[in-house]
């Protein structure tokens, strides 16, 4: 993968520009470059936090060797309980595929960091990872203990802090040392430590907390977002039993559990951020979890500012991903790291997309357009049944958001090439309702690309009466056991509606391959959900029952032999797309 940034420019001295990861959980070999503000963005479980363990591991490691007295190659032992960079309940699970010893062969995992120093040189320093047990492991400086010495009294050498995801408060907080407030946080829970780490903001004795700039910072901030005042937390070393930290409003006084998940949250993002002085390298894995999207907005603008350190961040927030330039994101979607470089074409075309459908369409390059998002939730039921999730899950799904089919199809124009500008395998499928014989567009049936219904609409397809009763049935049955007498006005209902407008099967016919033209011209989006005396509306106020009978229940109550032949078709035409 090319380098992002010019090393001609001015050097980010401190920023870790490269890492190398070998054998390491998911990854045999892997490349990541990095930019001085990144988001690492996938979905849960594609690897999206690999890198950021890494790096917390890497920082343990040099840790270790710092208050090490060995010296020539061998490294010093790890053992579990001492293991504080990640949670972790045996070291096999760090190494590729679980094996850290082959053949009577060690395996070892590398963890390769790389930056600059102040004339601009390339510098690097590598651990080594060798399995012992279950319960200890090796770390190795692969140079030598040396190498360590020498480049760890670098003023460039980074300085790494990780933040896991947030875990809840515990109700009182004992002051804690250095040391078991990282194991807290190395177990996931840095929750349990807030008090301390908020502390850890304002213990400086050299300076008073009216001086302390970096304490004022989160209590402006914690201020704005949350309109309340964060108070100095307190604790008598010697003296006191627990820590305090409370926060006022309105001139009552709450201590921060009080406080609700997102604010919990921010607190321990800002508490790390300015908690740790010198450090260079932030590390965020999903800070984003709690946050509404407006605070999700704001404080991804504030870590865009803070440029004298560097953050990475694992994340799949789409206000996060929708915030930052483009060239910010890398992408790990497929397990390895993509990133977008930007050309003329390509920056005039972000003009056009969110960074979003970048993102979504680089590992998986397709994308279908659809008028409205009920039209994905019933694709993705139907899918279900048919068998063809996996390659229903290729597509990206745009929403067009209806208005003319003319203007759709424009719409959907433009934004493919632009998009494809940014992905260049980048292939389209359309889904359009027929609407009516005027505007219908009737596409040739020896292609994949423009699909248009045979039906007036896609709730055509759901004139299916027993799917309707299956339906109800799956909605009584949460509600408790099916009471035949119950359900008999309901089934009646549904059998009148259907009678009523001569919506029944032909002779013959079976749902699957029924082309009777009364299931084609009649309006099932209306006659089904929007009239006054829908069938969905009848259903919800007979009998005061209440019961929701929506597309999506419809949908997934269908069976094989009752999703038409139309919908197979709209499939195979999007597997023949997926496989030229």
């Amino acid at each position: 993968m090319g380098k992002v940034y010019d090393i001609c420019k001015k050097f980010q001295n401190n920023m870790i520009h490269k890492l190398i990861l070998k054998n390491f959980k998911k990854v045999k070999e892997e490349e990541f470059n990095f930019n001085n503000f990144d988001l690492i963005v996938g979905v849960n479980n594609s690897g999206k936090s690999t890198a950021l363990q890494a790096l917390a591991i890497w920082q343990f490691c040099v840790d270790q060797f710092s208050i090490s007295k060995r010296k020539g190659s061998r490294g010093i032992q790890v053992v579990l309980p001492n293991f504080t960079a990640l949670p972790l309940p045996e070291f096999n699970l760090l190494w590729n595929d679980r094996i850290g010893q082959a053949n009577n062969n060690y395996i070892y995992i590398e963890i390769d960091v790389y930056w600059f120093d102040s004339n601009g040189k390339e510098q690097n320093f590598c651990v080594q990872l060798r399995y012992q047990s279950p319960q200890a492991v090796f770390a190795i400086p692969k140079e030598g203990w040396q190498d360590i010495a020498t480049k760890s009294a670098m003023p460039e050498f980074p300085r790494i802090v990780y933040v896991p995801p947030f875990s809840g408060l515990e109700p009182h907080e004992k002051w804690m040392d250095d040391g078991n407030v990282r194991q807290n946080v190395g177990k996931a829970q840095p929750g349990s430590v807030l008090r301390n780490l908020l502390y850890r903001v304002i213990d400086r004795p050299d300076v008073t907390i009216k001086n302390n700039k970096e304490w004022g910072e989160i209590v402006a901030r914690i201020k704005e977002w949350f309109d309340v005042d964060l108070q100095s937390p307190e604790y008598e070393k010697g003296i006191s039993t627990e820590l305090i930290a409370e926060y006022k409003v309105n001139k009552k006084t709450f201590d921060i559990i009080s406080g609700g998940s997102g604010f919990h949250q921010i607190l321990t993002l800002l508490a790390f951020m300015y908690g740790y002085p010198g450090v260079t390298t932030l590390l965020f894995d999903e800070p984003d979890a709690h946050l509404h999207v407006n605070l999700q907005r704001q404080i991804i603008n504030y870590f865009k500012l803070k440029n004298q350190v560097q953050f990475l961040i694992a994340t799949h927030s789409e206000e996060f991903i929708k915030g930052v330039e483009i060239s910010s994101i890398l992408s790990i979607l497929s397990g390895s790291p993509k990133r977008v470089v930007s050309n003329t074409a390509i920056i005039s075309a972000l003009s056009s997309v969110d960074n979003i459908d970048v993102v979504r369409t680089q590992d998986s390059p397709f994308i279908l357009y659809l008028e409205g998002e009920d039209d994905e939730r019933i694709l993705s039921a139907w899918a279900n049944t048919l068998n063809k999730t996996e390659i229903y899950q290729k597509f990206y799904p745009y929403i067009l958001g209806g208005s003319t089919k003319k203007e759709m199809q424009e719409k959907a124009k433009l934004h493919f090439q632009a998009l494809k500008q940014i992905v260049p395998k980048l292939k389209q499928a359309i889904l359009l309702d027929y609407d009516s014989e005027e505007v219908a567009i009737n596409p040739p049936s020896n292609q994949a690309t423009l699909n248009e219904w045979k039906r007036k609409n896609i709730d055509n397809y759901l004139l299916v009466p027993n799917a309707w009763k299956r339906a109800l049935e799956n909605e009584v049955k949460v509600k408790g056991e099916i009471d035949g007498l119950f359900l008999e006005p309901f089934y009646q209902t549904i059998n009148e509606t259907y009678i009523g407008q001569n919506l029944t099967l032909p002779p013959g016919n079976n749902w699957k391959t029924v082309k009777a033209q009364i299931f084609s011209i009649i309006d099932g989006k209306k006659l089904l959900f929007e009239n006054p005396d829908a069938l969905y509306y009848k259903i919800s106020t007979l009998n005061d029952s209440g019961l929701k009978i929506n597309r999506i229940k419809i949908a997934s109550s269908m069976i094989v032999d009752e999703i038409h032949e139309d919908v197979e078709q709209f499939f195979a035409n999007l597997e023949q797309i997926v496989n030229v």
